[in-house]
């Protein structure tokens, strides 16, 4: 019955949408913050990646899909997981992690 718990969850998504920026400023941080990060992602890029894909959870749980929401993780992938010849630094998660939070404001406004 534990999914039936996490279904109930996603339905009473009132507060569910602070994730979004907490997991992206939340690896900025730890990543600025931490001398150490794990071997295949820095915590900033991970913090992104994972608001990203939070980010297309909630909108796919929306009765109106947002195809903006939906299509986060894949620009999360191309820009920090996929090796490039200089890797995304400081400025380009900041930046990340600002546009998901204005996509998530964006979408508790205009798709209820």
């Amino acid at each position: 019955m534990a999914g039936g718990s996490f279904r109930s969850a996603l339905k009473d998504r009132r507060y569910l949408w602070i994730l979004v920026p907490a997991f992206a400023w939340g690896g900025n941080l730890a990543g600025f913050i931490l001398p150490f990060s794990p071997p295949f992602l820095p915590l900033g890029s991970l913090g992104c990646v994972l608001g990203s894909v939070a980010i297309a959870v909630l909108a796919i749980t929306r009765q109106r899909k947002d195809i903006v929401s939906l299509c986060t993780p894949i620009f999360a992938f191309l820009i920090f997981i996929t090796p490039l010849e200089t890797p995304p630094g400081l400025l380009m998660q900041v930046l990340y992690a600002a546009t998901l939070t204005a996509l998530v404001i964006r979408l508790e406004k205009r798709f209820p």
